[in-house]
C-alpha cells in the first residue's frame, strides 16, 4: 500500500528530522569525549575582553548534564540512548516509505511518543534537579518535540482517509527523496565528525606512580587521527621539538637552572591542578637544574578573570602563592567571581580590594588583558595540535612536549626528563624515554 499523498511530504520531513537528531547527538557525544573543552556547543573561543573579566562563573552546563549523576539510564548513557532513538526512527520512516505499511507508521508514532515522554523527564531534570542547561540537549529536545507534533498531524491526516487523485509513485520513485536527504546527511555527518574530533580531550589527573609498573596511557579520542600516545616516560609524538621558547621566558619563574620548563595551565582544570601539585614537589629538588616558567592559559571566557588576576600579581612576589590559591578554589563551576578573586588575593597577603578595583576599571585592566592575550597567542601558536586543537595542561621541557599520560606526568618521569635535559644520568630509574620519530 503506497504512502497516502497528503502525508508524503510529512513523512519525508520526519525522516529528515530523525537524521538531524543523529547529527546533534553525534556532535554532543564528541564534545562530551573532549570534556566540553570548547564550550557547550563545541564552537567556543576564548574572548579576552573586559566583559570576560567581569563574567560570573559558568556553571556545569553541558558537562554536568551530559556526563553527571543523571547522565545514564539503565547503565547506558543518555547520549547513546538518543543516538539509538534517532537511528531506529529513521529506519522506521524509510521502511514506511518503502512498504507503505501503516503498522510501521503507528510503530513510529509510538516510538516517538516514548521518546517525547523521556525528553520531558530530561528537561525537568535540568530545570528542577540539576539546575544547569545543556544547549545541545535542548536542541535535541526541540527536535523530539517537533517530531511528536508532526506525528500527531500525520496520524490525523492518515486517519481522515484522504487520497490524492494522482497515481502513487513507484517504490523506486518514492525512495528518491529519501536518498537525496540521506546523501546530504552523510556529508553533514562527516563535517560533524571532523569538526567535533578536532582538539584534544582534557587529560585526567595524573596519579603518582610509586612502583616500577607502567600504567595504561590516558584514554584518547577514538575518532582522533593522531598517533596513540606512547607508554612509559614519553614525549608527545604529535609535537616536534620547539626551538624557540623565548615568548614564555618573560613569565614568572622559579629556579635558576639551565633546563627550561614551561607549564601551561588553566586554573579551572583538574588535570592542571594535579600536575601543578606534582611540579611543586619537583621544584624543591631541581631549582639549580631548571627554571620553571608559569603560563596561565584561559580555555574559556569565564577563566579570563583568573588569568588577569595572575597577570596583576606577576611582579608582587606572591604570584605562585596566588596560583596555589586559585587551584585551591577549584570547584564544579568554570571561572571565579570578583568576590572570590578578592578573597583569594587576600588569602596570600595581596590587596584583594585593589585587585577588584583594577579589574573593574577599563584603563587599568587593559594592560592585564593585553598580557593574557599575548600569552594565549604564544600558546596557541606553539602548542596547538596539527588539527588546531588545544588543551591543558601542557608541559614543555627544553622544547619537548611531555605526553599527557598518567605515567609521563608523574614525579618519577618528570625528574628523569629534567635530569636527562641537564645532562645528568638519572640513577635507579627503569623508565625509558620515548623519542619523537
Amino acid at each position: 500500500m503506497p504512502v497516502p499523498a497528503p502525508t508524503r511530504t510529512l513523512a519525508r520531513v520526519l525522516f529528515g528530522l530523525a537524521l538531524l537528531g543523529v547529527l546533534v547527538v553525534t556532535h554532543l557525544g564528541l564534545q562530551a569525549q573532549k570534556g566540553f573543552s570548547d564550550g557547550c556547543t563545541g564552537f567556543g573561543d576564548v574572548v579576552i575582553t573586559a566583559d570576560a573579566v567581569g563574567a560570573a562563573p559558568e556553571e556545569g552546563g553541558c558537562g554536568e548534564v551530559a556526563t553527571g549523576e543523571y547522565a545514564t539510564f539503565l547503565g547506558v548513557s543518555n547520549i547513546a540512548w538518543g543516538l539509538v532513538f534517532y537511528i531506529v526512527l529513521a529506519l522506521m520512516r524509510v521502511s514506511y516509505a518503502y512498504t507503505g505499511d501503516r503498522r510501521l507508521r503507528l510503530a513510529s508514532f509510538g516510538w516517538v511518543s516514548v521518546g517525547f515522554a523521556y525528553t520531558l523527564y530530561l528537561v525537568g531534570l535540568q530545570a528542577f534537579v540539576i539546575g544547569s542547561w545543556c544547549i545541545l540537549c535542548m536542541i535535541s529536545a526541540a527536535i523530539v518535540t517537533t517530531l511528536f507534533v508532526l506525528h500527531i498531524l500525520e496520524h490525523r491526516r492518515d486517519m481522515s482517509a484522504e487520497r490524492h487523485s494522482a497515481p502513487p509513485p513507484t517504490t523506486k520513485a518514492a525512495l528518491v527523496p529519501y536518498g537525496a536527504v540521506s546523501g546530504v546527511f552523510a556529508v553533514l555527518l562527516g563535517v560533524v565528525v571532523v569538526l567535533g574530533s578536532s582538539g584534544e580531550a582534557p587529560a585526567e589527573p595524573a596519579p603518582v606512580v610509586t612502583d616500577a609498573t607502567t600504567p595504561e596511557p590516558a584514554p584518547t579520542e577514538a575518532t582522533s587521527l593522531a598517533p596513540p600516545l606512547p607508554m612509559g616516560c614519553a614525549y608527545d609524538p604529535v609535537f616536534a621539538p620547539i626551538a624557540d621558547l623565548s615568548e614564555f621566558t618573560n613569565n614568572p619563574s622559579q629556579g635558576t637552572g639551565p633546563v627550561t620548563v614551561v607549564e601551561v595551565f588553566d586554573p579551572n582544570c583538574p588535570a592542571c591542578q594535579a600536575l601543578h601539585g606534582t611540579l611543586t614537589a619537583i621544584k624543591e629538588s631541581n631549582l639549580d637544574r631548571a627554571t620553571f616558567y608559569s603560563v596561565p592559559f584561559p580555555l574559556r571566557p569565564p577563566a579570563v578573570g583568573q588569568a588577569a588576576a595572575l597577570a596583576w600579581a606577576r611582579d608582587s612576589g606572591a604570584y605562585f602563592d596566588l596560583v596555589d590559591a586559585l587551584f585551591a578554589g577549584l570547584d564544579g563551576s568554570w571561572g571565579m567571581s570578583q568576590d572570590e578573586l578578592r578573597e583569594a588575593a587576600n588569602s596570600v597577603g595581596l590587596d584583594g580590594p585593589s585587585l577588584v578595583a583594577t579589574l573593574q576599571d577599563q584603563t587599568t585592566v587593559q594592560p592585564l588583558l593585553d598580557q593574557v592575550q599575548a600569552d594565549a597567542n604564544a600558546v596557541q601558536t606553539t602548542l596547538s595540535t596539527p588539527s588546531g586543537g588545544m588543551s591543558t595542561p601542557k608541559l614543555v621541557i627544553n622544547g619537548r612536549v611531555v605526553a599527557n599520560t598518567t605515567e609521563s606526568l608523574t614525579e618519577r618521569c618528570l625528574n628523569e626528563f629534567i635530569a636527562l635535559a641537564a645532562g645528568v644520568a638519572p640513577s635507579g630509574s627503569s623508565a625509558v624515554v620515548e623519542e619523537v620519530q
